[in-house]
């Protein structure tokens, strides 16, 4: 490949016809010019010897002249060519390179190589696994020659014949039989079966280890943890001495062989040395939910082909959960899946306006209401009988009352529950024929008219009444005026104040729920900043049912939260995070981590990754497989789901 640039330059101060070869002298990428014809006082013998002249260049045309300007100018040129590239090769260079017999020193580095000369006569599948997920800096390169069938069964015949005359002169001699032979000849006899009906092919294998350190007492503790790893599995290892540089290159991203040892190996044994079968979550279909930090495979996962489809994630603020969140939102939708979102910091926003989902802005301003009243159209289990949806929307209510006027007590909870019961049955909705279909559904006015006629509801009714007619009316008391349509539907309960947020989210659940058991769609929840819900006793068991009843209908929910300790504090939170197969844990704080290794029961490794994990990096857990995660989204998925104010 030429210097464009000396050419141009070359060619540029050239009057006469220019003609060109490339020399043998010179390297590939260099081209030197034929000298053209001019009348110059300066000689093309005297210009630098910096520029060769070929061996074959005629004498006339080798001795023609040049002005000296433009001798100078290819001089010049010349010159800078060979700066430019001797700055290249400075700037890539090692400061200084030693080797000796036992490794290589590169700058601060030291480089010790390994390979392995003996294996198990049996080498299970995945073998190779405890070395890929070794969490240390090394290269590893395999070498495969494959082998000509007919000079290995040649080879074979000749040991066959061998193994049966050693079997025959020991027989002679009236030696017992040796197991170690025999297991020998039935070997040999297998192979070359299986070579001659094509089943097997012969290979010569070799496995290269370089592994790099920053002082001579690290090289040897990783010397010594390579040797327990594979020899635990009878693979036998040596260093390479002297042969330290071999060693290095046959390492390296070269595809040389200077070590040159290798072992026979059939298919059989070549395929266990597969070496992309370490921990990982790469099924056929799913999504990417980020890079698995232990080998850098991709973590591609579908949540609903799990127990139940429901997922935790914990973190601290700021580091990256609803980042993660929002990128399985937008993946998830491409897949078809409806995604419903609780969004408790108007975070959503942008993601509705980008794929054009629905933004519900619930607050005591705006027109969107929802009645909590409000009961399934159409109960998909056959298995429920006729009260059980009217009860089960009674016992809702109470909790949801629980949070609307305070803790109530048991007399005022038996006359709210007969209260609740009776509003429905002035509807037609009764015990016995809890069908809404073609009936209207009561609002929260109709409760309070039922309350007032009953003894003992005076006072339940002073507290209903600032939700009915007083100051926080518009959210609670009308006919729900929404619906949830296909794709992503976002709630966003900013703008309510502080007490009525806990009411709002409970009373979202209660809908979406309804809605869920309606109609059997594959959706997903997500309940933002859970910590809300969760430090009311009647809201959280709420969040639980759902949980734990979500993964018949085609639901699963995800709980996100920054604040483990108060997440913690509810009864009900070991039930939600074992009721999730998936778990999501990113960056924590050391004040949460000890809980959470009892959690999660997290060895020191993973909680030392989670205390010094950068933004997005963590721990994922599908059902028993646990792996490191870096969650990564392209340059267009960032622009869209990023919360990053400088972004």
């Amino acid at each position: 490949m030429a210097n464009q640039a000396l050419l141009e330059l070359i060619s540029k101060n050239y009057t006469g016809d220019a003609e060109w070869y490339e020399s043998d002298l010179l390297q590939p990428w260099i081209v030197t010019p034929k000298i053209a014809i001019i009348e110059t006082p300066v000689l093309a013998s005297e210009i630098s010897p910096a520029i060769p002249v070929a061996s074959n260049l005629s004498e006339d045309v080798s001795n023609k002249k040049l002005t000296k300007q433009e001798a100078d100018e290819i001089r010049q040129g010349e010159r800078e060519y060979r700066e430019a590239l001797a700055f290249v090769k400075d700037a890539i260079a090692p400061s200084m390179m030693k080797i000796d017999a036992a490794k290589l020193q590169i700058g601060d580095t030291y480089i010790r190589t390994f390979f392995t000369y003996a294996y198990p006569d049996f080498l299970e599948g995945n073998w190779l696994g405890p070395l890929i997920n070794w969490d240390v800096k090394f290269d590893m390169s395999m070498f495969i020659y494959p082998v000509e069938s007919a000079y290995i069964m040649k080879y074979l015949r000749k040991r066959l014949t061998e193994l049966n005359s050693e079997r025959a002169l020991n027989a002679d001699r009236g030696l017992i039989n040796d197991p170690a032979l025999d297991a020998q000849v039935q070997d040999v006899e297998e192979l070359r079966a299986s070579l001659t009906r094509g089943q097997e092919r012969y290979f010569h294998f070799s496995i290269y280890i370089s592994i790099y350190a920053d002082s001579e007492e690290q090289t040897k503790k990783l010397s010594n943890t390579l040797d327990t790893l594979l020899s635990g599995r009878n693979i036998l290892t040596k260093q390479a001495f002297l042969r330290s540089e071999q060693g290095f290159v046959a390492t390296g991203p070269f595809a040389r062989d200077e070590v040159g040892v290798y072992r026979n190996i059939s298919t059989k044994g070549l395929s266990t040395t597969f070496p992309f079968t370490s921990n990982s979550l790469s099924q056929d279909d799913g999504i990417l939910y980020g890079i698995n930090t232990h080998n850098n495979s991709l973590i591609i996962f579908d949540r609903f082909r799990t127990e139940n489809a429901n997922m935790v994630v914990f973190a601290k603020s700021g580091w990256g959960k609803s980042f993660a969140v929002k990128l399985e939102i937008l993946r998830s939708l491409m897949l078809g899946t409806d995604v419903i979102v609780l969004d408790p910091e108007h975070e959503y926003k942008t993601l509705v306006d980008t794929v054009g989902g629905t933004y519900v802005n619930i607050n005591l301003n705006s027109n969107e209401r929802i009645n909590p009243f409000d009961l399934p159209r159409a109960l998909k289990d056959t298995e429920t009988k006729p009260w059980d949806l009217l009860r089960g929307a009674v016992i809702n209510l109470l909790g949801l009352m629980n949070l609307m006027l305070g803790k109530c007590t048991p007399s005022e909870s038996s006359i709210l529950e007969k209260a609740i019961i009776t509003t429905y049955s002035l509807k037609g909705i009764t015990m016995t024929d809890d069908d809404v279909n073609g009936k209207e559904v009561p609002i929260m006015k109709d409760l309070y008219s039922v309350l007032e006629t009953m003894d003992g509801g005076k006072g339940l009714c002073e507290r209903l009444e600032k939700y009915v007619t007083g100051i926080f009316s518009g959210v609670f008391s009308e006919a729900t005026n929404i619906n949830l349509t296909d794709g992503l539907v976002v709630f966003s309960v900013r703008d309510l104040d502080e007490i009525l947020r806990p009411i709002a989210m409970y009373m979202l659940l209660g809908y979406v729920w309804n809605v869920t058991r309606s109609s059997l769609r594959k959706r997903v929840l997500v309940v933002d900043e859970a910590w809300n819900i969760m430090q009311h006793e009647d809201s959280a068991k709420f969040l639980f049912g759902l949980v734990k009843r979500a993964r018949k209908y085609g639901l699963g929910i995800t709980t996100i939260t920054q604040d483990v300790e108060d997440f913690m504090q509810s009864s009900q939170w070991k039930a939600i995070v074992t009721n999730s197969s998936i778990q999501l844990l990113l960056k924590q704080s050391p004040a949460s981590i000890d809980v959470l290794q009892n959690v999660f029961k997290l060895t020191e490794q993973e909680k030392y990754i989670l205390l010094n994990s950068a933004v997005g990096q963590g721990l994922f857990f599908a059902g028993t497989e646990h792996v490191g995660i870096q969650v990564l989204a392209s340059y267009f998925e960032e622009q869209v789901i990023t919360t990053n104010p400088n972004k």
